[in-house]
């Protein structure tokens, strides 16, 4: 018991939660590319790294999320919420119309 307990060496080295290789991925590629089950790891990861004084390191990555956000949001290139409503609303007013529609009295 001894041997194993002493031959094991803890180094004493610190390591920084804002170098975790999650808050670099989402530094890199933005808050999206973290995979669903690493967001609350990420969350406790930021938490500590605002803890550790590096609050403006953590307001750059979400800023850096709006940007990037903003960008691809210029234009309408793929499937948005904004099309989605179009085309509800599209689908809704046509069905609408053939329910509530009378047709004319043939005499």
């Amino acid at each position: 018991m001894i041997c194993i307990l002493s031959g094991q060496s803890i180094d004493g080295k610190q390591v920084s939660p804002c170098d975790d290789p999650l808050v670099k991925l989402a530094n890199d590629k933005g808050l999206k590319a973290i995979p669903l089950k690493n967001i609350l790891k990420y969350r406790k990861l930021i938490r500590a790294c605002e803890n550790e004084g590096k609050t403006e390191y953590v307001k750059k990555i979400h800023e850096k999320d709006w940007h990037r956000d903003y960008k691809r949001s210029r234009n309408m290139a793929s499937w948005t919420s904004t099309h989605a409503m179009f085309v509800l609303v599209s689908f809704a007013y046509y069905y609408a119309g053939k329910i509530l529609a009378t047709k004319p009295e043939s005499s």
